[in-house]
């Protein structure tokens, strides 16, 4: 016996299965909620991890703190651009304000794991000279996080 949306129907041999996909807008929403933590989350691993470098008398406690933002925003990243692909139906580069946006996320994307692998390897005692460059980089993918971002917004409003 197998349950239909007119009610019940007799002498069925298989179960009818129906799938349920989950809606674009299902999707959209959790992309929107799951970027914003990654954003906030390197947003603070740069000015932690800036305020480290400039203030010598609390440098170990604000990287320390810069390094977990990081690390969480790293791991965050994956689920936003998870999230972005399905939205996107799987298009990894998509044309118009959908290339736009994807030409700031995959840079973006590999700024952030590339930089989280560079702060795991290296552990707390980078040399200062290392310390600044990847100062510098990570400003550039804050930079380009804001870019990534605004032209999600725009693909919101067309």
């Amino acid at each position: 016996m197998a349950i239909r949306q007119g009610g019940l129907r007799q002498s069925s041999r298989r179960p009818e299965v129906r799938v349920i996909r989950m809606s674009s807008i299902f999707w959209l929403r959790l992309h929107g909620g799951a970027t914003h933590f990654p954003i906030a989350f390197i947003f603070g691993a740069a000015f932690f991890d800036a305020l480290g470098f400039f203030c010598s008398s609390r440098r170990r406690e604000f990287q320390s703190i810069g390094y977990w933002l990081l690390v969480l925003g790293a791991l965050g990243s994956f689920g936003a651009v998870f999230s972005g692909l399905a939205v996107s139906k799987w298009n990894v580069i998509g044309t118009g304000l959908l290339l736009q946006h994807h030409l700031f996320v995959w840079p973006v994307f590999a700024l952030i794991v590339g930089l989280t692998s560079w702060r795991v390897a290296v552990g707390g005692s980078p040399s200062g000279r290392a310390f600044a460059i990847y100062l510098s980089v990570l400003a550039i993918t804050c930079a380009l996080v804001g870019a990534a971002g605004f032209s999600g917004g725009e693909l919101l409003g067309h």
